[in-house]
């Protein structure tokens, strides 16, 4: 069973079979009649769709998900960050037809709903962890998504990130012990997956997760949605080895994706060797030298051997130096121009003026057995007079020292007691 390529008019991007929008563009899809289904956001009563009614300013429309372009004109390339590996992968699977079947059989039979539903976490918005959700949409729009990817925070797997749903519609879950990464980190991680969104890995994504039944849902679905399809006539090696194949390879072209994003090799050089051991204390003490010694001596044939067999994620030495070489690549820096021109990084806040900033009262000047002390009635500081300006028994003013205050404080000597009469009589 096979199914027929059906390419976007607007991007020529292959499409699903029964998708209703271009999963690359948004481009609604001619079901044949000259009727078209439109995306998401169409008619939405917040934003008009594509934001066709939300202010200047917005870039977000909280109900259908619209994310405003960086530029009317701005577009990424699917080749910008696309491992050319995955690629080939990709289409090894399209041309199984009865792992394409199934495939279909997630989308359409369990759908994107039960997979929300399943997730058992935080949904992120912009009142919930809005730093993290933040840092989403400028990934997000940094990649070119059209429409943001619901994003959920879990507990259960708490150094996975994956990316869930269809042909129609993502939604990524991060493990509750990756939101301790920050900043730039943080930014690295999430543009990882928008980067998975962007390259239609989603379907996929889920393939792996819950058609061949190695995910914890198995409980659930028994031996997985295989046996939708009757999986006698199916043979589970034949299937897990082109699937892990395509998994290590998805993450290359994830990692790329978060490159694109974030811009620093030294980012995701840490973010991936700590995702790796699964420790934050650790990577610092890692000796920078001996790592790279290692990452070049290892048996690259020996590897390969054991990474098919056994991982569906590519080894860090092997993930690293590609990641160098992405990192070092005209392609990179090309498009690395562009994103900031449209998207500079934030700038770093800005110390308050000093003229905010409280100033305290001076502290008082030491004792002066000459002097007589006194205490400004604005800003109860302290001020010294000198006895001899008390000589003349005339009134005298004196400002207050605290350049806050400058106030006036007039002051009258005391006058001087008559002396004494003696009523002695001689």
């Amino acid at each position: 069973m096979s199914f027929p390529t059906v390419s976007c008019a607007a991007c020529a991007a292959p499409l699903a079979e029964g998708a209703q929008f271009c999963t690359q563009c948004g481009s609604p899809v001619d079901t044949g009649g000259g009727q078209a289904h439109y995306h998401q956001g169409f008619g939405c009563q917040e934003c008009g769709g594509a934001g066709a009614h939300l202010a200047a300013e917005k870039v977000y429309c909280s109900s259908c998900r619209w994310l405003r372009p960086l530029h009317e004109s701005y577009d990424v390339d699917l080749n910008a960050f696309l491992w050319r590996l995955d690629a080939d992968a990709m289409n090894v699977l399209r041309s199984m037809g009865p792992l394409t079947a199934a495939a279909h059989a997630v989308s359409e039979r369990v759908g994107r709903p039960w997979f929300e539903a399943s997730v058992n976490g935080l949904r992120l918005s912009e009142k919930q962890l809005p730093e993290i959700f933040h840092a989403a949409i400028r990934a997000a729009r940094v990649m070119a998504i059209r429409y943001l990817p619901e994003i959920y925070i879990s507990g259960e797997q708490m150094w996975d990130a994956t990316t869930l749903g269809t042909d129609n519609g993502a939604f990524i879950v991060l493990g509750s012990v990756l939101t301790n990464f920050k900043g730039d980190d943080l930014l690295f991680v999430l543009g990882r997956e928008m980067g998975h969104v962007r390259a239609g890995h989603a379907l996929w994504k889920t393939v792996m997760q819950f058609v061949s039944g190695r995910a914890r849902h198995r409980s659930i679905m028994g031996e997985g949605v295989l046996k939708l399809l009757n999986p006698a006539k199916l043979v589970e090696s034949a299937i897990d080895a082109p699937l892990m194949a395509w998994s290590r390879h998805s993450e290359i072209t994830a990692d790329r994706a978060g490159m694109l994003v974030v811009g620093k090799e030294d980012v995701a050089r840490r973010v991936l060797m700590t995702w790796t051991l699964k420790s934050f204390p650790l990577v610092p003490r890692v000796n920078a030298d001996a790592w790279l010694e290692q990452e070049q001596t290892i048996d690259g044939g020996m590897t390969s051997i054991s990474e098919w067999t056994m991982a569906s994620t590519p080894y860090l030495a092997g993930r690293l130096r590609l990641l160098r070489d992405f990192a070092g690549s005209g392609e990179l820096q090309a498009w690395r121009a562009v994103v900031e021109h449209w998207a500079p990084a934030p700038s770093p806040p800005i110390a308050p003026a000093s003229s905010s900033v409280p100033r305290q009262t001076p502290p008082p000047p030491p004792a002066d057995p000459n002097s007589i002390r006194l205490v400004c009635p604005s800003c109860k500081g302290a001020m010294r007079v000198p006895k001899s300006a008390f000589e003349t028994g005339e009134p005298i003013n004196v400002r207050c020292p605290n350049p806050d205050c400058k106030s006036i404080l007039t002051v009258t000597p005391k006058k001087p007691e008559p002396a004494a009469t003696s009523n002695i009589s001689h």
